[in-house]
């Protein structure tokens, strides 16, 4: 069984809620209390539903996109059951590796292909960036032609780099030029390879089977938006109220890496990163702090027991797999010895 799914998800979540405590504490200090705890003098709890409401739609939007990734490039579908507790033990913030980690574990074990495991998981990361970063991108355009009051330092980026960085991804992600690079250049640059080759595989949902393929995008386009609902519900549950093109540049810059690719599902990193990320629109530093803590209670350490379970649930099975092939590749050898 790969070492991913061996290690204590118990140890590495508390390690996890202590890293993200830390790195409120460190944002509260610098807030100052009294700032913080007028943020919790006017707090609305209705909106405390929608959030959990929201967070528990994520969870089936992501599934139908990922199963549809991890068929890429000829791969059977995985069965719904396998999928389900393959997306939420990797959204869990145990995971050392992050959930891509443990998603390249997982698929590498069921096909017995380490590479082709890299490619999907490239390749789910990439399906993630296809709507958010184009999203992002047209939200700062018209910001910025508004004259919006944010700063332009974190619209500019979003503006300018996402055309021609999507644009050189596709243009160098054909299989052609990607089998020019791989010979030319050997195995040293084999990681940008199958980035290539993962990006190609978004592609080809797009240009190859559009119909076959529209659960998937709907469902990451689903899991996007309902994730940046239970962030603006968690805010209104402290007295802000974001205009959506605040909140979707607030957001993507936030997760300027996405939970499930960062170590521990993002403990520290997405507090700081999406804290400062609002105030970075001109919202209040102290209830801002308040409402990404309740969103993260939600997407963060909620997630924690059920992912447990999952990981419980995925260990067997897939040692299970391990053995059993590994007895079959012993067989053979064994009658040919007999036979002698």
């Amino acid at each position: 069984m790969p070492g991913q799914l061996r290690l204590h998800p118990i140890v590495t979540t508390t390690l996890a809620a202590a890293i993200a405590a830390i790195a409120v504490i460190v944002i509260a200090h610098v807030t100052g209390a009294d700032a913080i705890g007028r943020a919790f003098n006017d707090v609305d709890p209705a909106w405390i539903g929608a959030v959990a409401a929201a967070e528990l739609l994520t969870y089936p939007a992501y599934i139908a996109a990922y199963r549809a990734v991890a068929a890429i490039h000829g791969h059977a579908p995985l069965s719904l059951p396998l999928v389900s507790r393959i997306v939420v033990a990797g959204f869990g913030p145990f995971a050392l590796g992050g959930g891509f980690g443990v998603d390249k574990r997982v698929l590498e074990t069921l096909h017995e292909d380490e590479r082709s495991a890299r490619v999907r998981v490239m390749a789910l990361g990439i399906f993630e960036w296809a709507i958010l970063a184009p999203t992002a991108c047209v939200t700062a355009i018209v910001l910025l032609a508004e004259g919006a009051d944010i700063m332009p330092s974190l619209l500019w980026p979003w503006a300018l780099a996402v055309p021609p960085a999507t644009l050189l991804a596709l243009w160098a992600s054909r299989p052609a030029r990607v089998a020019r690079v791989s010979g030319a250049l050997g195995g040293r640059l084999e990681l940008l390879a199958q980035m290539l080759e993962g990006i190609d595989g978004v592609r080809r949902m797009v240009t190859e089977h559009p119909r076959r393929e529209l659960g998937a995008w709907l469902g990451i386009c689903t899991y996007w938006a309902a994730d940046m609902f239970a962030l603006w519900a968690a805010l209104r549950t402290f007295g802000l109220d974001l205009s959506v093109g605040k909140l979707i540049i607030a957001y993507s810059t936030g997760y300027a890496a996405t939970r499930r690719s960062l170590p521990l599902g993002g403990a520290g990193a997405t507090e700081v990163l999406m804290t400062y990320a609002l105030y970075w629109v001109r919202e209040p530093l102290a209830p801002a702090l308040a409402g990404v803590m309740l969103y993260r209670l939600f997407n963060f350490l909620l997630i924690a027991i059920p992912a447990v379970v999952a990981h419980r649930q995925l260990e067997p099975m897939l040692t299970g797999l391990t053995v059993r092939r590994r007895q079959q590749r012993l067989r053979p050898s064994r009658r040919s010895r007999g036979g002698r």
